[in-house]
């Protein structure tokens, strides 16, 4: 899966930033695009309020960040 890789990627770079600022919380949120309809839209969404976005600003994102259909949760 695209988000373990991405996790696995940066695993140093996060481990390295804790080292930095042990007083600090750091999280990871993996933005993983790929072929038409292969982006779920509540994953999308719920990253989105992850880092605080107001609810207009969601729809705005979402339709630049894609140019394709993104499927809803089964």
């Amino acid at each position: 899966m695209k988000e373990v890789e991405a996790n696995e990627q940066h695993k140093s770079i996060i481990g390295a930033l804790k080292a930095a600022a042990p007083e600090w919380e750091f999280e990871q949120i993996n933005f993983v695009v790929g072929n038409r309809g292969s982006v779920l839209k509540i994953d999308f969404y719920s990253k989105l309020e992850k880092l605080d976005v107001q609810e207009g600003k969601k729809r705005q994102a979402l339709c630049r960040s894609c140019d394709t259909d993104m499927r809803s949760a089964p």
